[in-house]
């Protein structure tokens, strides 16, 4: 009997460019490295359901936020009964998956695995498991790791997804919404507690609504710090400033909120060293280990 034939996807120059433009913008070497390979996996991985006729949206993930990918090796793609994280590795022998997975209670409900070439110029699918798998006796300080011959075969997963009885959706109320607002808000100051922060990423992993709720509180940060450096208005505000002798309630009250807006933006560095102190992941011997190597910026994060 013939052997398997290998499912090969190839890495166009389209891929790695998005996948650098999103993980140049972390500050920390080991995120960029583990950021480009995370969004470059759900990427492949994306082609691969597309081709399968398995519909997607290559932009509802939790990966897709900003903060959550910087905080977690997390690569992501939920579709509307299955989520699924892709762990791209770089040795059959090394298929490993982040214990922050399980200690934030955010394992999907299955992992699929996509083994890159030495040149980098395509994965191979190797196979899918489901968590329960995962023996975890065999593990270091940061991973679980899985034996290949544990992996489901990758022809399999079609009929998996269809049979598939669980779910990704969640409703919430416009009362649940507003409450997660406050938990965003603490995720991205670094000012939340661990079981609050559990809460906010089960929830963000079952509603699409609070997804985008924390992509568009990125995007206004993003841009209230963009206006401060760029245009000065944070030194046209603080010019506005009612004199010290005058009571403070009578501050005019859009003055006072813009500045209280832009105060944790005062500086770049401050604010992306901030953001990089989590104990959660720090993967980059693992991926040193594997690979050898580490991302770079530049056009040729392939070269030996």
């Amino acid at each position: 009997m013939d052997a398997q034939q290998d499912i090969l996807i190839y890495v166009d120059e389209n891929d790695k460019a998005e996948a650098r433009s999103i993980a140049k913008s972390f500050a920390e070497n080991d995120v960029k490295n583990r950021a480009y390979y995370n969004i470059l996996g759900a990427q492949l991985a994306g082609k691969y359901l597309a081709s399968e006729g398995i519909a997607m949206s290559p932009v509802d993930n939790l990966h897709n936020i900003r903060k959550v990918l910087e905080e977690l090796d997390i690569s992501d793609v939920i579709l509307p009964r299955t989520h699924i994280d892709v762990r791209v590795v770089f040795d059959d022998k090394y298929i490993f998956v982040p214990k922050s997975h399980f200690e934030l209670k955010i394992t999907p409900h299955i992992y699929l695995v996509l083994q890159m070439s030495n040149d980098q110029t395509h994965v191979k699918f190797l196979g899918f498991f489901e968590p329960d798998a995962i023996n975890q006796e065999n593990q270091n300080d940061q991973y679980y790791f899985i034996d290949k011959s544990e992996l489901m075969p990758p022809e399999k997963l079609y009929s998996y997804l269809d049979a598939a009885k669980t779910s990704t959706v969640t409703e919430l109320s416009e009362e649940e919404l507003q409450n997660f607002e406050e938990s965003i808000i603490n995720m991205v100051d670094n000012d939340i507690e661990l079981l609050e922060k559990k809460i906010l990423l089960k929830v963000l992993t079952k509603s699409q609504e609070l997804r985008n709720k924390f992509i568009e509180f990125e995007n206004f940060e993003l841009i209230s710090y963009r206006l401060t450096t760029e245009y000065g208005l944070e030194e046209n505000i603080q010019e506005a400033e009612v004199p010290e002798e005058q009571p403070l309630q009578e501050q005019n009250d859009s003055e006072q909120f813009m500045q209280n807006e832009f105060e944790v933006f005062e500086s770049t560095d401050e604010f992306f060293e901030n953001l990089s102190q989590t104990e959660d992941v720090n993967s980059e011997k693992m991926y040193n280990d594997i690979d050898g190597e580490k991302y770079s910026d530049t056009n040729d994060e392939s070269k030996d």
